[in-house]
């Protein structure tokens, strides 16, 4: 073994560790959660001798994109504003094109973008003779 699978075997292993760790958390909060009530949507705190605890319940809602051209009509532009609003994202392959194709375009556009490094992510996968050998 050299330095590169020394150090692959250790993030396997602990990205093992973390998956379990995960479970774990996971079967010990559906436990806590089986013993409290929980409301649908919004947070409720609950006492025990030692501890406090706070539960909270989401709702997750998306927007029908295709429906939501009939619902702007029909609610009128203040409600409609007052239920949705506009999150404008950048599309990668959009901004792309313009640095690759369009350099004179993609100047401006730029002037309403900020880019930050993201996280770097690191795959390790076993290789075909190491799992013949096992």
């Amino acid at each position: 073994m050299n330095e590169i699978d020394i150090a692959a075997a250790r993030l396997i292993e602990l990205k093992l560790a973390e998956v379990k760790a995960t479970a774990e958390r996971i079967d010990a909060e559906t436990a806590l959660l089986l013993l409290v009530d929980c409301p649908a949507e919004g947070s409720k705190t609950h006492r025990g001798q030692q501890y406090k605890v706070t539960v909270s319940g989401n709702v997750n809602r998306r927007v029908d994109e295709a429906a939501l051209g009939a619902v702007r009509e029909r609610l009128g532009p203040a409600m409609f504003e007052r239920a949705f609003r506009f999150k404008p994202e950048v599309s990668v392959s959009g901004i792309k094109y313009l640095r690759d194709n369009e350099p004179e375009l993609y100047v401006i556009a730029s002037q309403a973008i900020t880019a930050t490094p993201g996280k770097s992510s690191v795959r390790v996968e076993v290789l075909d003779s190491v799992k013949e050998a096992a």
